[in-house]
């Protein structure tokens, strides 16, 4: 006669097995649909019009936080730092005769190589 009830031990690693699956296939499914679109010479989507990353606004409260200023030469406590001379910063393009790069405080948005925050780090 089979014993058809599960035990404790048999539960958790039922319960381990699905709940790892649940957690993993995402991730994989992500993954595989990034693939078939690099395939087909489909764009990934993008957050902004045209696939171009916004810039920060001055104006935004994490920017605001850190005293965010476009120009380094308008912030009294930059002290000759900028943007594109911080460990958080990498230049991704020119805009409008500037550079422009990624900063790991904001992301998913461009600052101004000019620029400048209260976050500065000297790169290594």
């Amino acid at each position: 006669m089979i014993d058809n009830k599960m035990n404790r031990r048999g539960f958790f690693k039922v319960f381990a097995t699905v709940a790892g699956a649940a957690i993993v296939a995402p991730a994989f499914l992500r993954g595989t649909a990034q693939a078939q679109e690099k395939r087909r010479g489909a764009a990934p989507a993008a957050g902004a019009a045209g696939g171009a990353m916004p810039m920060v606004d001055p104006k935004d409260t994490v920017a605001k936080a850190v005293k965010y200023v476009e120009d380094h030469s308008k912030a009294a406590d930059a002290k000759g730092n900028h943007c594109s001379t911080c460990g958080f910063y990498a230049k991704k393009e020119v805009r409008a005769g500037k550079e422009v790069g990624t900063c790991t405080i904001f992301a998913g948005k461009l600052v101004a190589g000019p620029g400048w925050c209260a976050s500065w780090n000297k790169k290594a």
